[in-house]
């Protein structure tokens, strides 16, 4: 009997998943086809297949939709700019993470373009922007820190580079966020900009 009731449970909880994840495909195909401050909770519904009512066990309304998925995307900066394999130079290091700040940028597009709509008619979404900022420069502070301990760096204002490079990366993210690029020339971009940040900042033989 236990066994059978915990089998129930799973099975209910996989099913809320799945029309959770319908929800968040439908509101950002919503945000995309007609933008955040257009789409309601119709527009969300009809394109994730589920009553209107099923909505609301799931979400308060579009801006809380909206909010859980900024949060969960703040916490995957590192997700993306970690380089799995710990033996690179600092060069290809760079060149990865790069890549994967570029990538973090133009993959979440839908979300982002999202939050930056909503930032200008909601306030509350500002704090969630630069919670956004705040893991890049957080993640970007602890490499060029390391690097300067190591004395790996010219000599510069270490604050100043930091913030400078989280501007750069992430207003060139936001660039990307409104082209159609391919991966070979998000590549491209990511390597140009790696061999201008190398140069600058890091002493070379």
């Amino acid at each position: 009997m236990e066994m059978k009731k915990t089998e129930n449970i799973t099975r209910t909880d996989r099913r809320k998943a799945r029309i959770r994840e319908q929800l968040i495909a439908g509101a950002m195909e919503a945000f995309t086809e007609v933008g955040y401050m257009k789409t309601t909770v119709d527009d969300i519904t009809s394109r994730a297949d589920v009553g209107h009512g099923t909505f609301y066990h799931h979400f308060k309304n579009k801006q809380d939709l909206l909010g859980k998925l900024v949060d969960e995307l703040a916490d995957k900066v590192n997700d993306y700019v970690q380089p799995k394999n710990m033996q690179l130079s600092i060069y290809e290091r760079m060149r990865y993470e790069a890549r994967g700040i570029l990538e973090y940028y133009v993959n979440n597009r839908s979300i982002l373009l999202a939050l930056k709509e909503a930032v200008m008619v909601d306030k509350q979404f500002e704090g969630k922007w630069l919670k956004i900022s705040e893991s890049l420069f957080k993640r970007i502070e602890h490499d060029i820190k390391g690097s300067v301990d190591k004395g790996y760096c010219h000599d510069i204002n270490v604050d100043v580079t930091i913030r400078s490079l989280t501007c750069m990366f992430e207003g060139y993210g936001h660039y990307l966020m409104t082209e159609d690029l391919s991966s070979e020339d998000i590549n491209a971009v990511a390597d140009s900009l790696t061999d201008l940040c190398y140069r600058a900042i890091f002493k070379t033989q």
